[in-house]
């Protein structure tokens, strides 16, 4: 279990929890060029499951374009391999840089992790490819 940073810490944490159809990792802090080596390795250890994945934006503070190009790399990797990846959870600000960067147009947004799980339980009863 990880220790949340403090509001006033520029310290980016992961946290990792498995749901019913999907792994969940929860961002906390901000994620710049310090905190993607850390992302990066637990993408990589999720991408070894088949799991879905919903990353929890909801306690990420700032995100810059290393950060970003980091979660257009797993989506990619996630596409590739027939499974889904979702966003969840921004804040008003994550999503505004979101949106500049021009990720909404390529990354599924969630209002809630519980709405990104349920819209990928939908897609896998549809039938349609993992």
């Amino acid at each position: 279990m990880t220790v949340p940073a403090s509001p006033w810490s520029n310290q980016f944490l992961c946290r990792r929890e498995d749901l019913d159809g999907a792994v969940c990792l929860a961002l906390t802090g901000e994620l710049d060029l310090a905190g993607v080596p850390m992302l990066r390795a637990q993408l990589v250890a999720i991408a070894e499951t088949d799991d879905n994945l919903i990353i929890d934006l909801s306690e990420l503070r700032y995100i810059d374009s290393s950060g970003a190009k980091a979660l257009l790399d797993a989506n990619r990797t996630y596409t590739r391999t027939g499974r889904r990846l979702g966003l969840a959870a921004p804040s008003p600000m994550t999503r505004r840089i979101l949106k500049i960067l021009g990720l909404e147009t390529v990354l599924p947004i969630f209002a809630t992790v519980e709405a990104a799980l349920e819209a990928l339980r939908r897609r896998e009863r549809r039938g349609e490819e993992r």
